[in-house]
């Protein structure tokens, strides 16, 4: 999709912080939806391609730039890399899905948080009311 508009766009990680320029974008060949914009990271990584899910990206064509919010520059190093010889299968669409989860996100299992308790209700017994 050569000549679509956001081509060209800037690609921004939290606001201000330049990751890249969009090269091109993916569309799904069933439902004709963009799905992702390829996404060059440029000289800093040595013209590293990525992908960037579209519901990720908030596109401002009037300032011809693209902002990923919650994205880190380390993030973007850290994708899966992307080129036009790739199957973009399931495995593939998850490593890229797991990459751009917040790190504190990343453990695959929390344990739940330890609500205080008040040493005095563990002396009580609860008790039901009969419905009259």
């Amino acid at each position: 999709m050569r000549d679509c508009a956001v081509i060209g766009f800037t690609v921004y990680a939290n606001e201000d912080e330049k990751v890249g320029t969009v090269k091109d974008i993916l569309v799904d060949e069933d439902t004709g939806k963009f799905r992702y914009l390829i996404v060059d990271l440029g000289f800093w990584i040595f013209g590293k391609e990525v992908l960037l899910p579209i519901e990720r990206a908030r596109v401002s064509a009037i300032e011809s730039r693209v902002d990923v919010e919650g994205l880190t520059k380390e993030q973007a190093e850290n994708l899966p890399q992307f080129n036009d010889d790739l199957k973009l299968d399931r495995d593939y669409e998850v490593r890229v899905s797991n990459a751009y989860r917040p790190a504190h996100n990343k453990t695959s299992i929390q344990p739940a948080p330890i609500a205080p308790i008040d040493p005095m209700v563990l002396n009580t017994t609860a008790t039901l009311n009969e419905p009259s």
